[in-house]
């Protein structure tokens, strides 16, 4: 490895490298740029410039700690998720020898009772954005028929959206009903086809003429982008006045499920988690359930 860097603006680029090395997505590498931004901010705030990193003790990151705490304005999962950052970018010091000790052995991440905000669609939701999708179907048959398709993949098969435009038509296999998905983290998984999902894929082949690989195509492009998937859930968000995208359609496929009493393991497996925990948050009751449950049981 090339000399360690002096200075805390080069390791954090440093520390982007080496997160991109390991496989880290994009949007966790800009969360934890983000993140030590901040703290990069404070320093330059409590130090002169140059700002090395050998200026740098445990205490600085504990008086950074017990600010962050103290800023009523951020919320806890916030304070949570920069201090993460910072123990990760510490523990990496150490690794490329920038410091001999971890400067963030002492902190302490904020216990926060966990509640369920994720925002899943109610079956009435899901009717209208398929009636809106017939009727696309009545101006544009085509173009309703891969919307249609997208909302499917999305619902019924809990694909997420990069799932969906990678998806090749060698994934699908009508004959046994199921498509295989290469998910995140380049970790494959089956899962079986609803016939409603079979069925739109099959008239979606026929009805395309484009030669390409993968499943899905545009007007344009032989391969559908994910801002090109975003943009037509953007208008039909605004068309409706529901909020609708790609990973609001994955929440109601896991939550369809724990609802009609799949259990939690299964889901994980078909939705591509890595942990159950993950998972557990569908079987977790909903801020809209408790709202719901406390209208029917106040006084």
């Amino acid at each position: 490895m090339n000399t360690a860097p002096a200075t805390i603006s080069q390791s954090i680029e440093r520390f982007k490298i080496y997160l991109l090395e390991n496989d880290k997505s994009l949007n966790t590498i800009k969360s934890y740029s983000q993140d030590l931004n901040y703290f990069f901010k404070w320093v330059h705030q409590r130090y002169e410039p140059p700002h090395l990193i050998s200026i740098l003790t445990s205490t600085d990151l504990k008086d950074y700690e017990r600010q962050l705490k103290s800023d009523s304005t951020i919320a806890p999962s916030t304070i949570n998720r920069r201090l993460i950052s910072l123990m990760k970018w510490s523990e990496f010091l150490v690794t490329i020898g920038s410091t001999n000790i971890n400067l963030a052995t002492n902190i302490k991440i904020k216990k926060v009772q966990r509640q369920n905000n994720i925002r899943w669609l109610t079956r009435k939701e899901v009717g209208k954005l398929l009636h809106a999708i017939e009727l696309t179907k009545q101006q544009n048959y085509k173009k309703g028929l891969l919307h249609q398709t997208i909302v499917y993949l999305a619902v019924n098969l809990g694909l997420r959206v990069h799932e969906m435009c990678n998806a090749r038509i060698s994934d699908v296999d009508l004959r046994r009903s199921i498509i295989k998905v290469n998910g995140k983290g380049d970790k494959h998984r089956i899962i079986p086809l609803t016939e409603n999902t079979k069925e739109a894929i099959v008239n979606w082949l026929r009805e395309r003429n484009q030669e390409s690989e993968y499943l899905l195509v545009s007007s344009k492009n032989n391969h559908i982008s994910t801002r090109a998937i975003q943009h037509i859930f953007k208008k039909y968000s605004s068309q409706l006045g529901i909020e609708i995208t790609p990973h609001s359609l994955r929440h109601t496929y896991c939550k369809q499920l724990a609802q009609h009493g799949v259990d939690i393991q299964s889901i994980a497996e078909l939705a591509g988690h890595s942990s159950v925990d993950t998972t557990r948050i569908y079987v977790t009751p909903s801020i809209q359930e408790l709202q719901s449950a406390l209208k029917k049981t106040e006084f």
